[in-house]
């Protein structure tokens, strides 16, 4: 039988200056400084209960330049710095497995203070920040006064107006946690050293809303490490669809099973998020247009497939198993566990 298995990818995420690249916002103290994020690299994991976000992005100046970014989250969440280098890690699983993808996806088928502070910690070259914020019209006085704090003093009155509506939306959601993360960038093109978020969630999240305060074009790559596989469940297929514009749809990966030895390269504590011979599953979302999300990725995974996406599915009468060929041994054996019928028809 033949042997099909996915490569891990990260988020690229590109767009043009100034203030807001993908997920995250940013401010920063020079405004004569053209900051560019040449890419922005992320790996999600999840298992039904918290959520670790690996964050790493590519910064450069014209000018030395302090930048401010912020990310909202829907509890507090404990950051880290990444041991090693979680990236080159995925790199070189790429180079030993293979991701496909098929067309775009379709349906078918609170404290008394405004803002608390709940950490201000200097960790490696992050000044990290993590808030709640209780009163978006108290956020709005306080962010003036930090971001005068850290230097920043020429923010465009439109830019400030329109991170204070981003965040007013969040508030409303229910999401109060936003992550203040500063560094001082330069001429030189550098790596920043990724941050690890963990934070308790049910769902899949992923802030996309933030992309809009700027807008653009650009490209969104997002590696999903989860107790299964997305995009089987037509639910879950619409619910991502409806996070993105109407006129451009995502695309979503075939998945394979991984396992704990070769995501402990990735992130050392993996063992903490999935419990040894859990079902662990990659797979990417892919997509590419214009920043103008209609929501954040939100999802419920309490259903989840259990086992693996191929792209191959041939459901013809005669047929319908050939696509079980890119399947691995240990892949098959949790497909037949969710599809029982399927293994005494097989076995004919």
């Amino acid at each position: 039988m033949k042997k099909k298995s996915i490569a891990i990818a990260f988020l690229l995420l590109i767009l043009s200056p100034p203030l807001l690249f993908a997920d995250k916002g940013h401010f920063w103290w020079n405004m004569n400084a053209k900051v560019s994020e040449d890419s922005q690299k992320a790996i999600i994991f999840h298992n039904k209960k918290e959520e670790v976000l690996i964050l790493g992005i590519e910064l450069k100046a014209d000018e030395k330049t302090g930048v401010l970014e912020f990310i909202p989250f829907p509890s507090e969440p404990q950051v880290s710095l990444a041991k090693g280098n979680p990236f080159d890690a995925i790199n070189k699983l790429l180079r030993v497995k293979r991701i496909k993808f098929q067309g775009a996806l379709t349906k078918g088928g609170a404290g008394t203070e405004p803002v608390e502070i709940k950490m201000s910690q200097k960790i490696g070259l992050h000044d990290v920040t993590v808030t709640k914020i209780n009163d978006i019209n108290g956020f709005n006085i306080w962010i003036i006064d930090f971001l005068d704090k850290k230097g920043i003093k020429r923010i465009e009155i439109k830019a400030l107006k329109n991170f204070s509506t981003i965040a007013e939306d969040y508030i409303k959601r229910g999401i109060q946690y936003f992550v203040f993360d500063y560094v001082e960038v330069n001429k030189t093109q550098q790596f920043i050293e990724p941050l690890i978020y963990r934070f308790k969630t049910d769902k899949l999240y992923y802030p996309l809303k933030t992309s809009n305060i700027i807008g653009g074009i650009g490209r969104v790559e997002v590696v999903l490490i989860l107790p299964g596989s997305l995009g089987i469940n037509e639910d879950e297929r619409i619910k991502i669809i409806e996070a993105f514009p109407e006129t451009r749809r995502p695309k979503l990966s075939s998945s394979s099973k991984v396992y704990l030895n070769e995501l402990k390269p990735v992130y050392e504590k993996v063992a903490n998020i999935f419990p040894e011979k859990s079902k662990i599953y990659l797979q990417m979302l892919r997509y590419e247009g214009r920043y103008d999300f209609r929501d954040d990725l939100n999802l419920d995974i309490s259903n989840i497939a259990p086992y693996a996406r191929k792209i191959e599915r041939s459901w013809g009468w005669d047929n319908e198993l050939n696509f079980l060929d890119d399947f691995t041994i240990d892949e098959l054996n949790d497909y037949f566990e969710a599809h029982p019928e399927l293994r005494k028809k097989s076995n004919k």
